[in-house]
């Protein structure tokens, strides 16, 4: 009687045993987010953060020291090449006015100092928007200093990873958000890209200039800009989201099913591109396979879109 109690004891654990196992794995599988692979075309991205600069800045500078009498500009306004930005009063044609004034001089007086010292204009080196006002009328002006900055046209200025540069050519299409505006998509294309490589935090990078494909009104020198530049394309490329991967001494590991009915189990796979949601499956994986996941992994430069 005993051993049978014994056996039945020993039974009745061996059972509960394997329920409650089932009964955790199924609440654990609950819990994740299944999702089926995709496939589609593949386009391939180079993500880089940037800052909106003029393409050519130029200090607009007197030609002679004294005063500003006449400011003929404001910030934001377009100039024409040639265009008369100020007027200056030289320091001598000053220093005589100003001494006419306190004096009792007469009309002819004051005539003959203007008509022998003229006023010298300011005039616009280039064509292009005042991205800077310095001087006000009335304020003491020199050739060492600057009375504006114009600027041509802004463009984007980004640094790319000198292990993506080789995929990013000049003419390419890239696409920037403003951090100020971030759900605004804006379009340009790549301007040039540098051929001196520059340190930035420990890590060699190339300058990449974008330049906007329209006018944008509220675009200002010194905004930051997350760029993404388009770099190719693939057809019929199979991807599953990136936090579905998990990654162990060099592999890359997703928990995945053959069907709906079968086991849970980790399958090892190959990957290749990514961007912040997607990442590219080489290898590994069933088109049929059903992927759980819950948890994410860090985002890397280079990106992807999956259209069906």
């Amino acid at each position: 009687l005993i051993p049978a109690v014994l056996l039945l004891l020993v039974g009745g654990g061996v059972l509960w045993a394997k329920q409650a196992k089932a009964k955790s794995e199924a609440k654990r599988i609950a819990e994740l987010s299944p999702v089926k692979p995709a496939r589609g075309v593949l386009i391939m991205k180079t993500q880089a953060t940037g800052n909106i600069e003029p393409e050519n800045r130029v200090l607009v500078t007197p030609s002679v020291s004294g005063r500003a009498e006449q400011v003929l500009f404001t910030e934001g306004q377009d100039m024409t090449k040639g265009q008369v930005m100020a007027w200056i009063s030289s320091s001598e044609r000053t220093a005589l006015m100003d001494s006419l004034k306190m004096q009792a001089s007469t009309p002819a007086e004051r005539k003959m100092v203007e008509e022998a010292y003229n006023l010298t204009p300011v005039v616009a080196p280039i064509s292009g928007m005042v991205v800077k006002r310095a001087v006000e009328p009335g304020q003491s002006v020199s050739a060492a200093k600057e009375l504006a900055v114009i600027s041509d046209r802004l463009i984007v200025k980004t640094y790319v990873d000198e292990t993506d540069i080789g995929s990013v050519k000049e003419g390419q299409r890239a696409n920037f958000y403003l951090d100020a505006f971030p759900k605004d998509k804006h379009e340009g294309r790549v301007l040039a890209i540098s051929h001196e490589s520059t340190l930035k935090d420990g890590v060699i990078v190339y300058e990449v200039k974008i330049l906007p494909s329209r006018h944008i009104p509220v675009l200002r020198s010194g905004m930051t800009a997350d760029v993404l530049v388009i770099t190719g394309s693939k057809n019929n490329v199979l991807t599953i989201p990136k936090k579905a991967v998990k990654y162990r001494d060099g592999d890359a590991l997703v928990s995945a099913k053959t069907s709906p009915a079968a086991k849970l189990a980790e399958k090892t796979i190959t990957v290749g591109a990514t961007d912040e949601n997607s990442i590219e499956v080489l290898s590994g994986l069933a088109d049929t396979d059903i992927v759980y996941y819950s948890t994410g992994i860090a985002r890397e430069r280079t990106s992807i879109s999956v259209s069906n």
